[in-house]
């Protein structure tokens, strides 16, 4: 189904640069005789977007199509502004307490959006969302989407963590581990893995091999290793997050620090190049990784034959799995001067088969339409879509991110930058060592 309708979706945003252009002809001949004639004009429709995720160039060009669709069903102009989630904050403060509000729409995620909630700066969607009776939105997230029973933001995408294994792995993968087999015994799936047994993978490939394939991402810039350190944490029994110095924390991260003894961890110089591991996948640098769906998906989709999908994996003592995961949303800010167009985006990108198309071109990302995920079917971004599904029915612990409750999100991620670079020497973390670490990340807290 997805390559039909993305198909019609090309040929729909193609037939709108073709008609664009027409029209850009049509009205410079209008003008030229306006002195002989006299034209009617309808007032403009217009949409001033404004997006703190999609940071990836790939992700912008895809959410073009988007717009470019848009503009043609609803006879609108759609401006659209890319900045972070710290600059958007502001943006939307100062027009609130200027009383100059420009944007209309705004791209948050569940874990900034108290600020606009808190602050008054959103509309009440509430009856718009009830309007669309041809779909059903998850409830997963209305504990940060809603407050006193209102809407004030709408989920169009959210994540979780699974893992992907090259098919060059496979030899040296651990007689423990649940697979599934096709009629020719070659393995097609991961069905159930535990941390011990990924380590213990990775320091068999780096045995048999020689070479390191395994390790999680640590740019610095847009850093993201604090979450799938997270749900390692979570497996092994943290009962909250962030934190650094609970018994769970410290045997995650003593795990890392064992394979790192072991030389099964790609060179730091090697992780700190991506914040994510699409690159390292598609360059074959790693083999065994446990990261957020949608850039494993984009890996997966480019190359299916190249790997195996697996789920987020357990810990032995505890016997659970874990994640974080988020959800990006769409709100409409109070003040906005084109509403109706507004109301309109929120309808558009809601719809069950254009949400598919968003979520899938992200790599697979789950869909909080309820509608697309009960009929998902066997191409390659719905089998990452399915695969997210399933931890979450898993009974994983899974936990959002509580941004808010710092003050400043990218110094966190800078402590668990540098507790990692000291343990991919090899050297085991002491508890007095994570209660240092703990003690700064807590000075981060807001009073």
């Amino acid at each position: 189904m997805i390559k039909k309708l993305l198909g019609l979706l090309l040929v729909a945003a193609f037939g709108i640069v073709l008609f664009g252009c027409q029209e850009d002809t049509t009205t410079a001949a209008t003008t030229t005789q306006s002195t002989a004639t006299t034209t009617t004009t309808t007032e403009a429709r217009e949409l001033n977007l404004v997006i703190s995720g999609l940071q990836q160039a790939s992700e912008r060009v895809f959410f073009t199509t988007f717009v470019k669709l848009f503009e043609a069903r609803y006879d609108a102009t759609v401006n659209v502004t890319y900045t972070t989630q710290a600059d958007l904050q502001t943006k939307i403060e100062t027009e609130q307490t200027s009383e100059n509000v420009v944007s209309d729409v705004v791209m948050v995620d569940t874990a900034n959006m108290t600020p606009y909630i808190n602050g008054g700066w959103m509309e009440d969607i509430t009856d718009v969302l009830a309007s669309l009776d041809d779909r059903t939105i998850t409830d997963m997230f209305d504990s940060s989407t809603k407050s006193d029973g209102k809407a004030y933001f709408v989920p169009i995408s959210f994540d979780i963590y699974i893992t992907i294994f090259n098919v060059d792995a496979l030899p040296y993968i651990p007689d423990t581990v649940e697979v599934t087999k096709d009629e020719s015994e070659n393995i097609v799936s991961v069905d159930a893995i535990t941390w011990e047994e990924f380590a213990e993978w990775a320091i068999n490939i780096k045995t048999e091999t020689g070479s390191a394939k395994s390790g999680f991402p640590m740019s610095t810039v847009g850093s993201q290793l604090m979450y799938p350190m997270g749900g390692l944490q979570l497996a092994f029994g943290s009962t909250t997050y962030p934190i650094l110095n609970d018994a769970g924390a410290v045997a995650a991260w003593n795990l890392i620090a064992d394979m790192a003894a072991a030389g099964a961890i790609l060179p730091e110089a090697v992780l700190s190049e991506t914040n994510q591991p699409t690159a390292l996948l598609e360059s074959e640098d790693l083999w065994l990784s446990f990261g957020h769906m949608g850039p494993i998906g984009t890996a997966y989709s480019a190359a299916p034959a190249n790997y195996v999908l697996g789920p987020a994996p357990t810990a032995e003592d505890t016997g659970k799995a874990g994640s974080t995961a988020g959800a990006w949303t769409f709100g409409i800010v109070k003040g906005a001067q084109n509403q109706s167009v507004a109301e309109d985006w929120l309808e558009f990108i809601t719809e069950p088969e254009v949400n598919y198309l968003y979520c899938s071109g992200l790599g697979g990302v789950i869909s909080p339409v309820m509608e697309v995920v009960d009929q998902l079917g066997t191409s390659d971004t719905d089998k990452i879509m399915a695969a997210g599904l399933a931890v979450l029915e898993s009974g994983a612990e899974v936990t959002g991110l509580p941004t808010y409750l710092y003050t400043s999100w990218g110094a966190v991620k800078e402590i668990y930058t540098d507790l990692y670079t000291d343990l991919l020497t090899g050297n085991e973390l002491t508890q007095a060592q994570a209660d240092a670490y703990q003690v700064q990340l807590e000075a981060l807290l807001v009073d």
